[in-house]
């Protein structure tokens, strides 16, 4: 079952390259380097909101923050977002990322197919996630914070 995080942290960062398996496997990541003061929540698969600092474009979206235990190579914590509604790339672009709920932990998979249908299922409950109240609300929030930055 989904919980919320405990707090609704906006990570910022910059869309980095990262190792090209989400798109191969269906579900390109906008990959993010977290400034250094910048709240990085506890690993877990998170659904959330994506704004384009530049445009302030919001889109949709599944948060993985790990370690790809599925693929076992590297104990660096990634931070990938998975955006439901485009397929742009965004490399070199300045993000935000708004936490709406928490959807489960991290874990390592028998395989590869075996994450890609656990992978549908977070896009489903994300989806449904942002949908509701709670996450109209967040959006709400991230529209009103993006107005006040870009006016500084």
């Amino acid at each position: 079952m989904p919980d919320r995080p405990t707090a609704r942290a906006l990570l910022t960062g910059t869309v980095v390259h990262g190792a090209g398996r989400g798109r191969g496997l269906g579900f390109p990541t906008a990959n993010i380097a977290a400034d250094p003061d910048s709240p990085v929540p506890a690993p877990a698969i998170y659904s959330g909101w994506l704004v384009r600092r530049t445009t302030g474009a919001v889109h949709r979206g599944t948060i993985s923050i790990g370690s790809n235990p599925t693929f076992c190579d590297t104990a660096d914590i990634h931070i990938e977002v998975h955006c439901h509604d485009t397929t742009d790339e965004f490399y070199g672009e300045r993000v935000g990322v708004w936490f709406v709920a928490r959807i489960r932990d991290t874990v390592k998979f028998s395989s590869p197919a075996a994450m890609v249908h656990a992978a549908r299922r977070d896009v489903s409950r994300s989806d449904a996630l942002l949908a509701s109240p709670s996450g109209r609300r967040a959006l709400t929030a991230v529209h009103a914070l993006h107005r006040r930055t870009a006016s500084l």
